[in-house]
């Protein structure tokens, strides 16, 4: 944002890419879900991935021409910064479209128009060096390439200053070994972002680089597809690193600075999170309210109970707080103020509300909202892994004790 006092009105650029996005989801992404009706619903879910829990192609077809036409539109890269081909939107502008386009029917494609996990400012190192520009960077904002991120591992999830991956130089080439745990869309990705330590001690952030390895490299083997909670079927597995040779020219900027291109990638969707979480909770409110003012036991709404009314007055309120201290907190990142302790408190509410307000919707509608015909109990699944992925309820505790506490 330009001006430096933080503005309680949606400002006019957002409201008007919001009414851009309302009508080209009217448009183009409509007449997709009616095109392809078979991975929505209830049996959405299997429909999506094949007896080995990969995603099949007619879903990848899917998403790749919804991924285009949102290149086209201009969609896909307006949150990367303009002196790279991007939209140029602030932090407070990306989160308010984020909070827009998932206040609405989770039963939908709307949510296939971002390609977050590829176009990320964790990318923009990409385009400071003309080989990885050409090769990587371009395509991605193109939507014709998909990038993972290979960070978390099985024994250090937490603090990835520990990693046990390592890059050890070999001539002109790097080789890497170790292994990524639960790295999203892996299996489909045509490159990885991965980082191994190459010099320093366990626990220095110093010493870890970043790497970029694709696909058809012998040495990069996918593990077993994991069978996640959550509704997106086929996008965890873990990944193996096997004497894995990359050449010089794809480190990703300088030895031994991966950990802070690593750091930019996780702190940016600590702000999606609570925005997403507003939206959709916001949605789940609205349908609350509706059945509670429709559904008559015993001659009276359910809504005149007042253990029914709590429940609403929880979600309303705590959407509330929420919303205001994610913005608060992309507001004070766009000014350049010191944020993090804020951005942790915005995840960390954030992923609880997300939990919480689904559970309520389960509670208001009762055996029919634990039922898969409704979308309350897939939300319900979807919002959990928020309160473990981009750091957990834990680190963001850890990250907001340390702004007070001066041990």
């Amino acid at each position: 944002m330009s001006d430096s006092a933080m503005s309680f009105e949606t400002p006019e650029q957002v409201q008007l890419i919001n009414s851009q996005i309302d009508e080209f989801l009217k448009q183009e992404v409509k007449p997709l879900e009616e095109e392809y009706p078979q991975f929505l619903g209830e049996d959405g879910e299997r429909n999506m991935v094949d007896d080995d829990h990969h995603l099949v192609d007619e879903y990848l077809e899917l998403r790749e021409r919804i991924h285009e036409k949102s290149v086209e539109a201009g969609f896909y890269t307006m949150a990367m910064p303009e002196r790279v081909g991007g939209g140029g939107l602030s932090a407070l502008e990306d989160t308010l479209v984020m909070e827009h386009l998932h206040n609405r029917d989770p039963n939908g494609y709307h949510d296939m128009i971002f390609d977050r996990l590829s176009v990320d400012h964790s990318i923009i190192p990409l385009y400071d060096d003309e080989y990885q520009r050409e090769e990587y960077f371009e395509p991605v904002m193109n939507a014709e390439k998909h990038m993972t991120f290979g960070l978390t591992e099985p024994e250090h999830g937490s603090d990835p200053t520990w990693m046990d991956s390592t890059a050890e130089k070999d001539g002109d080439e790097w080789v890497i070994n170790g292994t990524k745990a639960f790295i999203s869309n892996s299996v489909e990705a045509d490159f990885i972002m991965v980082h191994a330590r190459t010099s320093g001690e366990d626990g220095d952030a110093d010493g870890i680089s970043t790497f970029l390895v694709d696909k058809d490299n012998p040495g990069w083997e996918d593990g077993k597809v994991q069978r996640s909670m959550g509704t997106k079927q086929g996008a965890q597995a873990f990944n193996h690193f096997n004497d894995c040779r990359v050449p010089e020219a794809q480190m990703v900027g300088d030895e031994g600075e991966g950990f802070r291109t690593a750091m930019t990638w996780v702190g940016a969707g600590r702000l999606h999170i609570p925005a997403k979480a507003v939206g959709i909770s916001q949605w789940m409110f609205e349908k609350c309210v509706e059945y509670a003012e429709d559904r008559k036991t015993f001659g009276e709404p359910i809504g005149s109970r007042q253990h029914i009314q709590d429940l609403l007055v929880e979600m309303r309120v705590t959407i509330e707080q929420v919303r205001w201290l994610y913005r608060h907190a992309a507001w004070k990142m766009d000014q350049g103020e010191e944020y993090r302790w804020l951005q942790s408190a915005a995840k960390l509410q954030g992923a609880n509300l997300w939990c919480d307000a689904a559970d309520n919707a389960i509670q208001i509608h009762g055996g029919a909202g634990y039922m898969k015909s409704l979308p309350f109990e897939g939300l319900y699944r979807d919002g959990r892994v928020t309160r473990i992925y981009e750091g957990s309820d834990e680190i963001q505790k850890r990250t907001i004790a340390r702004q007070f506490l001066n041990l």
